[in-house]
């Protein structure tokens, strides 16, 4: 009956949380000026010339996206997609930062915020960050990249490197562009000539509303000058709406114009920035972040004629569920399905293989995975914990007091992950899946490793095995198991406890694969029991992980709680209804 009211709840949780994310809307939660986007502010701001308007009004939602050291210039520039502190900037430009910084212009100067990866897209050389705070940001609506055609007028922005403001005016050259930059071919972009310099790599191109048309790639041609290049609005959209909600800008008709540049860097910039890059792919004219590709052959010239709207299949359209694609839906369903087998029958495993799908297959960051996981684990385990429970498995009271270190355990591992980063925790991830590889292997070749082969034994010995059968029958006594025996006390559930606790919030998994070997071997506690044991505190570890994880998230800026609320409502069927295959098996 508990599973069975837990399954209901779960039920009506997805439901509930369906309806409010398709009707859900940024304006709903901001108003006024903190939820102030470019295009509104510019149908606000009527004092000056329209063209004008435009160049005083954008840059405040244009970046510098850089390290994170005090000294550290940009890499490259961003674009404010969210209210809530949102950038979208190039992925080849923040993908070896051990650090991340954004830098945004204010009244009072430059002001640094710490920024996290929350989603990659390398297929389109795309990386959301979210900077950690919670002050509220001017930013980009999205715009109608559907009725782009060659010749539309628009406007590339970047930050140099001293963090002042560049624009350059230009015209959409070609649309559904290809791009080869080494071995990788990025398709469905723009192409303008108002990408000029390494400095707008990553910075946004605008329409006359001052809506966002695209993200700027800035990549060397045949001849050695920049070719510049745009992943449309609609790419983006398709791509990172199950993150942010992002705004539509208003629909107006194309308007064409001509080139001109309106603002460039620092006439001693690039004799700095060769300086800088140096070595055998420094190239005259370059800047440090320019992507060393080559345009497709034929993407010169305008791929569709000239007023003909740019149609894109493959990121307009189709079915949304809560900002997810019915295909990205069933994908996650089928990853927690596959976690939860392999939790739920061996309460070890699932969290790995869930955390590392997350990250390789869809590009999540860790600040993102942590309280999605944490949140699934709380179902999947507290599912579990009933079943053993009512199996009459779990050992209460050798559980019990290993429950506070586990909870210390996962709160202090939570910030441990926090401050190495993505980077060193995929190392850890991958070490984990190597370790666990090996193991089955071993127990596949040697089946009964371990374990102790049948001797003669003396007439005094049997009727000792004998005595401890009827113990064990009556339940005066419980079964033995190989390992290092502990005395009672601290020290025994600081051993049993911590660690997975610790491990759990480094790295975001269930614990299960540390807790119960633990359990058999230092506790000398049976296979089942240890499953059984492991699933309770596994489920009372999460619980402290998923209330650190919004409380820390919520309060720096960190994560919305919308998104893994999301994304935890996609996951938590697929992973409850494998934890009930998994623990059947």
């Amino acid at each position: 009956t508990p599973v069975s009211i837990l399954a209901f709840l779960i039920f009506v949780t997805f439901a509930w949380g369906i309806y409010l994310l398709d009707h859900y809307d940024e304006d709903d939660n901001f108003h006024g000026a903190d939820d102030l986007s470019v295009g509104q502010f510019l149908v606000r701001n009527i004092a000056m010339p329209h063209v004008q308007r435009l160049y005083h009004t954008v840059p405040p939602a244009v970046v510098g996206v850089g390290g994170g050291g005090v000294n550290a210039g940009p890499v490259a520039s961003g674009a404010i997609v969210g209210a809530n502190g949102y950038v979208i900037t190039t992925l080849h430009s923040v993908s070896n930062l051990p650090e991340i910084s954004v830098q945004v212009a204010t009244t009072g100067g430059i002001r640094r915020f710490p920024a996290q990866v929350v989603k990659t897209i390398p297929g389109h050389d795309l990386a959301l960050l979210k900077m950690q705070t919670t002050e509220k940001f001017l930013h980009f609506r999205m715009a109608d990249v559907q009725t782009v055609v060659p010749g539309q007028q628009v406007f590339a922005f970047g930050r140099n490197s001293s963090g002042a403001p560049l624009v350059r005016q230009g015209l959409v050259q070609s649309a559904d562009a290809p791009l080869a930059v080494g071995t990788t071919r990025i398709t469905h972009l723009l192409r303008s000539d108002a990408v000029y310099s390494w400095e707008q790599t990553g910075g946004p191109l605008v329409n006359v509303q001052g809506d966002l048309v695209g993200i700027n790639i800035a990549a060397t041609g045949p001849t050695g000058k920049v070719e510049g290049f745009t992943v449309p609005a609609q790419v983006i959209v398709s791509h990172l709406q199950d993150v942010v909600r992002f705004k539509k800008g208003a629909t107006a008709p194309a308007v064409s114009g001509q080139a001109q540049t309106v603002a460039v860097g620092s006439p001693n910039w690039w004799s700095k920035a060769r300086a800088v890059v140096g070595g055998p792919t420094d190239i005259s004219g370059m800047g440090m972040n320019v992507v060393q590709g080559n345009a497709v052959q034929g993407s010169v010239a305008p791929s569709i004629p000239s007023g003909m709207p740019f149609i894109d299949t493959d990121h307009v359209g189709g079915a949304k569920i809560g900002g997810y694609s019915v295909a990205d839906i069933l994908g996650l369903i089928m990853l927690a399905l596959a976690a939860g087998v392999t939790g739920g029958m061996m309460t070890m495993g699932g969290g790995v293989l869930q955390v590392a799908g997350m990250m390789v297959f869809f590009g999540y960051g860790m600040y993102l995975i942590r309280p999605v996981v944490f949140l699934t684990n709380v179902v999947v385990y507290g599912a579990a914990s009933l079943r053993n429970d009512k199996a009459q498995l779990v050992q209460w009271d050798k559980v019990k007091p290993l429950i506070p270190w586990g909870v210390g355990g996962v709160i202090l591992g939570y910030f441990i992950g926090n401050a190495i980063g993505d980077s060193v925790v995929g190392i850890l991830l991958g070490l984990f899946a190597l370790i666990m590889a090996g193991k089955a292997v071993m127990e596949i070749l040697q089946p009964n490793a371990g374990e102790e082969t049948a001797e003669a034994i003396s007439a005094a010995e049997a009727e000792d095995e004998m005595d401890e059968l009827m113990a064990l029958a009556d339940g005066t006594a419980s079964p033995k198991a190989s390992g290092v025996a502990l005395p009672e006390g601290p020290v025994r559930s600081a051993v049993l406890g911590l660690p997975m606790g610790l491990f759990s919030g480094i790295l975001g998994i269930s614990g299960g694969v540390i807790e119960v070997p633990l359990q058999r071997y230092v506790g000398r506690i049976s296979l089942q029991n240890a499953i059984a044991n492991s699933s309770v505190l596994v489920f009372w570890a999460s619980v402290a992980g998923s209330v650190v994880a919004f409380l820390h998230g919520s309060s720096t800026g960190l994560i919305h709680w919308e998104a893994p609320v999301t994304l935890a409502l996609v996951m938590i069927p697929g992973a409850y209804v494998g934890g009930i295959i998994g623990a059947r098996l």
